[in-house]
């Protein structure tokens, strides 16, 4: 069967090729998702129309270069994944940054088996989050209160950059490391999401006006040998870890045009690059 456009035009912005489904294209896909289509909240910022099917979606990110961030990044990954044969399975997420709460569900990713391993596939997080496809832990065959590690990029109890943490039965944290110990940044169970609960949480995410989204401007491309990241009025290019290599201040309307085009490819007008600058909260 022939690609649609959406896919067609998606792989070749990554040079890619549709091929089976594999753990090695499933690693390139999301690799080059990130490195490639920016997370942007340009367009909460704004107050665009965000619609959250999947034509909707590619014309924004792949073909209109606007970014977007988890329900639309993430949305857009699994139409993709489908068209793949992957089979990706819709989750909702809690943000919570090391907390121990119980926010809104408004981070959307992917569960995608991979040799009878489930694995998080989540190209929406921003500058901190994964750039490969994270095992789940299997379940524990004995029964026990302690929540149970699983490993990346690693074997053991050794891990590098992120790891699912298993906090009870089908209940998860994405876990990165932070100073050298676990940080999580959102938690998951594994249970049944439809698209009507992504219109709710992203309704929440880009029109509330307390949503992250709404009242801070974040944009990122995470590569293999550095990461990208626009806060409000800070630039900062970090090294895969997290650390800082430099940093810099956006001062004027000039050098937002020039991050935002230039760093991060993203199409925005004179006018839209003067009122995002103008709403950048002080800092």
């Amino acid at each position: 069967m022939e690609p649609s456009r959406l896919l067609g035009d998606y792989l070749a912005a990554l040079d890619l090729q549709a091929d089976a489904p594999t753990r090695e294209l499933l690693d390139a896909i999301v690799r080059r998702h990130v490195a490639t289509f920016p997370f942007a909240s340009a367009g909460p910022r704004l107050g665009d129309a965000l619609p959250l099917d999947a034509g909707e979606l590619f014309e924004r990110i792949v073909v209109r270069r606007r970014g977007g961030y988890c329900f639309e990044q993430n949305g857009l990954l699994f139409a993709v994944l489908t068209e793949l044969g992957y089979q990706p399975r819709l989750q909702l997420a809690r943000v919570i940054h090391n907390g121990d709460h119980l926010p809104g569900l408004t981070h959307r990713i992917s569960l995608v088996s991979l040799d009878g391993i489930d694995h998080v596939v989540d190209v929406g997080f921003g500058p901190s989050g994964p750039a490969t496809p994270i095992p789940v832990p299997t379940p524990n065959p004995v029964p026990t209160t302690v929540p149970v590690p699983t490993t990346e990029h690693g074997v053991g109890n050794e891990w590098s950059a992120f790891r699912v943490f298993a906090i009870g039965p089908g209940q998860y944290h994405l876990q990165c490391r932070k100073d050298g110990a676990p940080y999580s940044l959102y938690r998951f169970d594994t249970g049944v999401f439809s698209q009507s609960d992504c219109e709710l949480g992203h309704f929440y995410s880009h029109r509330h006006p307390e949503a992250v989204f709404v009242n801070n401007l974040v944009v990122s491309r995470i590569f293999e040998d550095e990461i990208w990241s626009l806060r409000n009025r800070g630039f900062m290019v970090l090294a895969p870890d997290g650390t800082p290599r430099s940093t810099s201040s956006v001062h004027d309307a000039g050098t937002l045009a020039a991050l935002l085009r230039e760093r991060f490819r993203i199409v925005v007008t004179d006018d839209e690059v003067l009122r995002l600058f103008e709403s950048l909260p002080p800092g």
